[in-house]
């Protein structure tokens, strides 16, 4: 039984030594030196942080450095907190006063940066690029063995609906029941090349890293800026012969609206991902239709606090436009409920049955950084369990089953509105509008104020084509008021669609 995800790290250091485990635009680490690497990083966190299992922010650019990062803290006996040096200071800020860091670890670019926060002159800063080689490279081994699997791995912050951030717990073992759950359900092996688009404050990375580390893969970065010119990301791929991708949905439709396969093709690529927000079908049967040696096509949904993902669905046959894409069943280890209103179970022979769904399992996050008020309000005893305390999280979206048995999204309990006297799923209405050959991205919003629903979509369409054609697919109460066509869509740092923003700037 593995004690920490530096089992994986150590064990592939030992059978794959020479082998690059991760490359960027500008270098890559094989097994063995990020081993090492990671070693002399530990040493030198255990010289300036006294203890353990204390919270280690980074503050590095988005590149190997990060992993050799990641790897240090957690060989030191501490966890990490990823942020990005494209964060506004007010929420770098932010974090550190939440998570109160023992250090801070940056490179010599990003530390000037840093040092220019005033706030920061009285914090621990350990530069990567100036950390000494320690020598002691056969200590790793008992480095590992001294951390427990409820150690925590990572704290991830979260703004969620609310805005304010949370930071998620996730420990040693929450990440290698879902990791060893992914290989076994993915076909991830020593001859997979991943190419990463997530940030690595965000879950997806979790998967990409520790599958790398645990299997022999190697992990591709592509550079982010490459994501605002997708042909580099594409040229990037096919240059470093990258198979797998792993992305946020926005990415595959930026691609696809961009037509860009047509003329770049991606011969090498067996296998797509894609989570944290809805897939289009539209642009998914695009990338079908130019992926000459796709094999898995993967919908995968889970929150946060649920490690990576909690339901998985293997694509295994064919989707219209306007249709949505089952989220499918539950990962390994992972438990499943959907309640209505009043707590009372949704089970699959109640077909479209909409409910909340709950998660508990063992890839269930401890619940949030310092904040046991929220922890309380979204960690709930599973109201099945009568004879003893079992945690289960309130993840706040709506789902239903349908007729084959499949769970599928039906959108945001924060975005279900009450219109006309009509209870509606915005989601629902996106998803139509979707259907439109001519619509290419949307997003449905309620105006309070106003009392009227509002689509913002991107596409070569008048708004009155587009309303005579939803009136033909949804209800006419469900059917928007007011449309407001953008050129382009506003993302936040996690790559989705920033409703948030879309409001403050378009309604009243």
């Amino acid at each position: 039984m593995k004690n920490s995800v530096l089992c994986y790290l150590e064990e592939t250091a030992a059978r794959l030594p020479d082998k690059v485990a991760f490359f960027d635009a500008e270098g890559e680490i094989t097994f063995e030196q990020l081993r090492k690497s990671a070693v002399d990083i530990a040493f030198a966190i255990q010289e300036k942080v006294g203890g353990r299992r204390n919270p280690i922010l980074t503050y590095i650019p988005k590149s190997v450095k990060n992993i050799t990062a990641f790897m240090g803290i957690l060989y030191s006996g501490n966890f990490y907190t990823p942020t990005e040096v494209r964060f506004p200071e007010e929420k770098v800020r932010s974090i550190v006063e939440t998570l109160h860091p023992a250090a801070i670890l940056v490179d010599t670019k990003s530390k000037e940066k840093l040092c220019g926060y005033e706030w920061t002159k009285d914090i621990c800063l350990i530069n990567v690029d100036e950390v000494a080689k320690s020598g002691r490279y056969e200590e790793s081994h008992e480095l590992a063995e001294k951390i427990l699997d409820v150690d925590p791995v990572y704290t991830f912050f979260t703004s969620g609906s609310t805005g304010t951030p949370k930071g998620v717990i996730i420990n040693n073992h929450n990440v290698i029941d879902y990791t060893d759950w992914a290989v076994k359900t993915f076909p991830i092996n020593e001859n997979t090349i991943m190419g990463n688009q997530s940030p690595f404050y965000f879950d997806i990375s979790t998967q990409d890293i520790y599958t790398t580390l645990k299997t022999g893969a190697t992990l591709g970065i592509i550079p982010p800026m490459y994501f605002a010119f997708p042909a580099k990301a594409l040229q990037f791929i096919n240059e470093r012969k990258i198979n797998f991708l792993y992305w946020v949905p926005s990415a595959f439709v930026s691609i696809a609206n961009y037509d860009l396969l047509k003329s770049i093709p991606l011969n090498n690529v067996e296998l797509i991902m894609f989570g944290g927000e809805v897939m289009p079908v539209k642009q998914l049967n695009y990338w079908k239709k130019y992926l000459p040696n796709l094999k898995t096509i993967a919908n995968v949904y889970g929150p946060t606090e649920a490690t990576v993902n909690c339901t998985y669905y293997i694509v295994d046959r064919e989707f219209s436009d306007s249709e949505v894409l089952p989220l499918g069943k539950a990962c390994e280890n992972t438990g499943l409920l959907v309640l209505d209103e009043d707590n009372n179970i949704i089970d699959s022979s109640k077909v479209n049955e909409l409910g909340e769904l709950c998660v508990y399992g063992s890839s269930l996050s401890a619940g949030y950084w310092d904040d046991e008020e929220k922890t309380k309000e979204k960690y709930i005893d599973n109201p099945t369990n009568p004879y003893y305390k079992e945690k289960m999280y309130l993840t706040g979206d709506l789902v239903y089953y349908n007729e084959r048995g499949e769970l599928v999204f039906a959108g945001r309990k924060d975005f279900q509105i009450k219109h006309s006297g009509y209870r509606i799923e915005l989601g629902e209405i996106e998803s139509a509008a979707m259907g439109e050959q001519r619509v290419s991205v949307v997003c449905a919003s309620y105006d309070k104020k106003e009392k009227q629903i509002v689509l913002f979509y991107q596409g070569d369409i008048e708004e009155e084509a587009l309303k005579e054609y939803l009136l033909t697919i949804i209800p006419k109460y469900m059917v928007p008021t007011v449309y407001v066509s953008l050129k382009k869509f506003p993302y936040n740092d996690n790559g989705k669609i920033d409703r948030k923003k879309l409001e403050n700037d378009y309604l009243s």
